[in-house]
């Protein structure tokens, strides 16, 4: 599907640059300890939402699946390892939620439970074409989801001129991770993993923009941002 001179010439290194991108996707999972941390100094999780954790397990275990039936290797391996941070995050959550509000909490982890239970149970299925077409359709619609969440998170960066609440390392790694997997997917021709990171190469563009328009010395230290903000590879 996809032939060109160049991905003719890296065939031989497709293992190699998708671990690549595996290591940046697990350094750039590493910025929701940003989210947690900030948790802990308040000692409440109250005005942050744990969709991002929540939905990033159940995310994670869909991917992880995909990926074995795909067997590819840089996949699996990180899909693993974003399903433990997702699963720490998550706890973290819990941990210091108050009484009074973990019955939403609760509520939106039996909701992604339900709805990840019966997307693993039809991909559990087989192997076949419209299994496989299917659950990458699926897969290609939550990833887009999960990578627009920082989009809510515009209009504080606009309205206070300011990027001081987004991290830098951490959408940087994203958008090489993005690269290196919009790369894979096409030495493997798989179009979903190809459609899922040019979109979101848009985004870390688009946030990597915002550090031009908006320099954080331009606006006042205290960002509406949070700084767990950052794009989802």
């Amino acid at each position: 599907m996809f032939t060109t001179p160049l991905l003719a010439g890296l065939e031989a290194h497709r293992e190699r640059i998708g671990q690549a991108a595996g290591l940046l996707t697990v350094a750039q999972y590493l910025a929701g300890w940003f989210i947690c941390s900030d948790i802990r100094r308040r000692g409440t999780s109250a005005g942050v939402s744990p969709l991002r954790f929540i939905g990033g397990c159940g995310l994670s275990i869909l991917q992880l699946q995909y990926s074995e039936k795909l067997q590819a290797p840089a996949l699996i391996w990180t899909s693993i390892f974003t399903l433990a941070f997702s699963l720490l995050y998550s706890l973290w959550f819990w941990w210091y939620t108050p009484p009074s509000g973990r019955g939403a909490l609760y509520r939106l982890t039996a909701t992604v439970a339900t709805v990840t239970a019966g997307l693993y149970a039809y991909g559990a299925q087989g192997d076949g074409p419209d299994v496989m077409y299917r659950l990458g359709m699926v897969l290609t619609v939550l990833a887009l989801a999960f990578i627009a969440l920082p989009l809510a998170q515009l209009r504080s960066i606009i309205r206070a001129k300011s990027s001081a609440g987004l991290p830098l390392p951490a959408i940087l790694a994203s958008t090489g991770a993005t690269v290196l997997w919009l790369l894979y997917g096409m030495l493997i021709n798989n179009t979903f993993i190809v459609v899922q990171k040019i979109i979101a190469m848009g985004l870390c563009t688009v946030q990597l923009s915002l550090f031009i328009i908006y320099p954080a010395s331009t606006g006042s230290g205290d960002s509406a941002v949070g700084p767990g903000s950052f794009c989802v590879a």
